[in-house]
């Protein structure tokens, strides 16, 4: 399989939102109950059990006004600074592009967390663990789309092989943003693509608050802060291992000894 990517044409979207929900229904993760919002932003931001959330944003400019429609989730990157932060290496890269978190790996250290300049992975402090969009990669491995791909009414979400989808939308005089960003992310395999906007995608007024000109300004500050707690959370994870080992190997013994005096009695 080779490097898949998902289009997000700004210019199709209707706010539908069946992308959302058919990320829920796929992944059996429970939508939050939340009130209404005046910018029709439900819920409010990503979270645990929320992967992938339609953002409304009003916008008035030259041309009047305008509701910006934007689809957050992981943007699955090439050169993934969540999973090069990863100490036990739980998050891993697929040659599709998509970039998995191993739960049963992740330690929640929340360096990836941190690592991402996008503002995705979420901390869930009852499981203790990370989560985050998984680009479907149970789907796609098995020759179907993405989820959110396959909900879609109006073709604003198109997947297909990288190359072919970014030379596609090129070749119409789209803006693509996703190919080669920098080198800190490389490129993500999320593209978004517009005429309407052209010019405007990494415009703080418009998009620039999602798809950033330069990602590693927003993450670089704060990988080097939280590093050394990180590597304390690993320390003290595989502390408490060898504890619970040395623990149970005494209780076990004790166990023994008084099975053997028991049968000599």
């Amino acid at each position: 399989m080779g490097e898949k990517a998902i289009a997000f044409n700004v210019d199709n979207c209707i706010f539908c939102r069946a992308c959302q929900v058919a990320c829920h229904v796929w992944n059996n993760t429970r939508p939050e109950v939340t009130s209404f919002s005046p910018t029709m932003t439900n819920p409010p931001d990503l979270l645990p059990n929320v992967w992938m959330v339609m953002e409304a944003k009003e916008v008035v400019d030259g041309d009047g006004f305008h509701w910006l429609f934007f689809k957050r989730q992981c943007m699955h990157c090439s050169n993934a600074p969540c999973a090069n932060a990863c100490p036990v290496g739980a998050i891993e890269v697929h040659p599709s592009g998509a970039v998995v978190i191993r739960e049963d790996k992740c330690i929640g250290c929340r360096y990836c967390v941190e690592a991402c300049p996008y503002d995705v992975p979420r901390y869930d402090e009852y499981t203790e663990k990370v989560y985050k969009c998984t680009f479907c990669i149970d789907r796609i491995q098995n020759g179907l789309e993405p989820a959110c791909v396959s909900a879609c009414p109006t073709d604003a979400l198109v997947f297909g092989d990288y190359d072919e989808l970014v030379n596609k939308f090129k070749s119409e005089g789209y803006e693509v943003y996703g190919d080669n960003v920098n080198d800190y992310v490389g490129k993500t395999h999320y593209i978004y693509v517009t005429k309407k906007y052209k010019g405007k995608l990494t415009d703080p007024k418009y998009f620039g608050d999602r798809l950033l000109k330069d990602p590693r300004k927003a993450a670089r500050a704060t990988i080097d802060a939280i590093r050394p707690i990180g590597w304390g959370l690993v320390g003290l994870t595989l502390i408490g291992a060898l504890g619970h080992l040395v623990f149970w190997r005494a209780k076990r013994m004790e166990e023994k000894k008084k099975e053997e005096e028991g049968g000599g009695e």
